[in-house]
């Protein structure tokens, strides 16, 4: 299979037609008379909640009318409590009327209990967190999760789910310190889904109680040495701007390095005119968003949420492979060719996937956003239209 196959396997109609737009059409953020012209990322099909989850039930048994928020809601009712599961009808309906669940431990947990509500296995629940809540499944490292995984991928319930959750907490409570084996987080999982009973899996649990506390090892050491990789490539990208003189001494500078991916530093505008605040880029891609503090707390070690890890692997990587293609060819001609925006694709792919995230997606706008710059003769370049765009130029 070429890469070109491997973009759209297992994509739907509707994501088959976004990568054909995403490919095939010629549009830019600014047209050559610097003039905006379409607002094409503002009325781009992302799909929404609603229309995911829609898509869901009626995989799942419901039959009713596709529009009636209140029907649906009643379905997914009917469904806990057959499971005997507690949600909230006020919040399901809300997530009707497209109002998606936050990025957060609390909303992961309410996702998981639907899914559980809907019968799901490990891997429809895999494929709902990436398609529809654009979230990752199965953080391996948080026991609660692991459990979750295990229950899903062995037909169990949301109720032997807890049960079990509480005696990993006691086995972990109990634990003696001992250094962590697993590299990768994904091997957990891997290892995890060899499992089909309890006994073997609380023995699991025991005999590898380290990995359970250490977190997204793989994630880190990854995203730390790419912050490294673009900090220089920064400092060597803006070595001759006499602005940026008092930077430019400075090893591992974040600072630097937005500014050079921004294309302005973005840092001097707070409250108000910050860019979570002031910028009009859809919710699903500012929010989360990895700026300077988010980024300084990754090459700390410090925790951050799924949502920003995943973004700033994203954003990290396509800063680092197209900054190097472009320090390589000192061309004054030199441009991207589709090679290079497959080859992109192809290795953001492979990253996520080792630190156990979902690959890109071409209806998540934040993934489309990228991927849309990647395919453009100057992806960084796009990117700052972008920004100018929906930010700098409306501040």
């Amino acid at each position: 299979m070429n890469e070109s196959d491997k973009l759209y396997e297992g994509a739907g109609d509707l994501t088959t037609a976004s990568l054909d737009e995403l490919l095939y059409d010629e549009y830019s953020f600014i047209d050559d008379n610097d003039n905006y012209t379409e607002e094409y990322l503002l009325e781009y099909k992302f799909k929404s909640f609603s229309e995911g989850l829609t898509e869901y039930i009626r995989s799942h048994g419901y039959s009713g009318d596709i529009d009636s928020v209140e029907d649906k809601t009643d379905f997914i009712k009917q469904k806990c409590k057959d499971n005997n599961i507690t949600l909230n009808p006020s919040v399901v309906k809300t997530w009707f009327m497209d109002k998606r669940p936050r990025s957060g431990a609390e909303s992961r947990t309410l996702v998981y209990k639907l899914c559980f509500a809907l019968n799901m296995n490990a891997k429809e629940t895999a494929d709902f967190f990436y398609k529809v809540y654009f979230e990752c499944p199965f953080n391996f490292r948080i026991s609660d999760e692991a459990v979750i995984y295990y229950c899903l991928n062995n037909n169990k319930g949301y109720s032997e789910a807890e049960l079990l959750k509480g005696k990993v907490k006691n086995i972990l409570e109990t634990a003696k310190p001992s250094e962590s084996e697993y590299d990768m987080t994904t091997a957990i999982g891997k290892d995890i889904s060899t499992i089909q009973t309890d006994d073997r899996f609380l023995d699991y649990i025991s005999k590898n109680s380290a990995e359970f506390i250490a977190g997204n090892k793989t994630a880190y050491k990854y995203a730390s040495k790419l912050i490294t990789a673009v900090t220089d490539l920064a400092k060597k990208r803006c070595k001759n701007k006499e602005e940026l003189k008092h930077r430019i001494g400075k090893d591992n500078n974040i600072d630097l390095f937005i500014y050079d991916l921004f294309g302005e530093d973005i840092n001097q505008y707070k409250k108000e005119q910050s860019f979570s605040k002031a910028s009009e880029f859809p919710e699903l891609i500012k929010s989360n968003f990895p700026l300077k503090m988010q980024l300084s707390k990754v090459r700390n070690n410090e925790s951050v949420s799924y949502d920003t890890m995943r973004k700033a692997l994203i954003e990290l990587f396509f800063y680092r492979y197209f900054a190097e293609l472009f320090e390589a060819n000192t061309d004054e001609y030199f441009c991207i060719y589709e090679d290079d925006f497959r080859g992109y694709v192809a290795e953001t792919n492979d990253l996520l996937f080792s630190c156990g995230y979902p690959q890109l997606y071409v209806r998540n706008p934040y993934d489309w956003l990228f991927m849309h710059c990647a395919n453009t003769p100057y992806p960084l370049e796009e990117f700052q239209n972008a920004v100018k765009r929906y930010y700098l130029d409306i501040i």
